[in-house]
């Protein structure tokens, strides 16, 4: 079980991953195994700069952040 931030679209529906590759990935929070899989950080301050350094990018599109074990506690 991780702790921290993790970042989701505004239904919690989906998570961002971050692949080994470099490729960024949403999957699905349905299940503890996709949570599990997810980019975390433990600072909120940090996981905002990497919010809006993605959004400049134009890698992702509206995001919450949002306490991982809100995710946990879902499923």
């Amino acid at each position: 079980m991780k702790f921290g931030y993790v970042l989701c679209d505004p239904k919690r529906s989906k998570i961002l991953v971050l692949k080994k590759n470099g490729d960024i990935e949403f999957l699905k929070t349905n299940n503890k195994e996709n949570i599990n899989k997810s980019f975390c950080l433990r600072d909120i301050s940090t996981m905002k700069q990497l919010y809006k350094s993605l959004k400049e990018k134009k890698l992702v599109g509206q995001m919450h952040i949002v306490d991982i074990q809100e995710l946990y506690g879902k499923n």
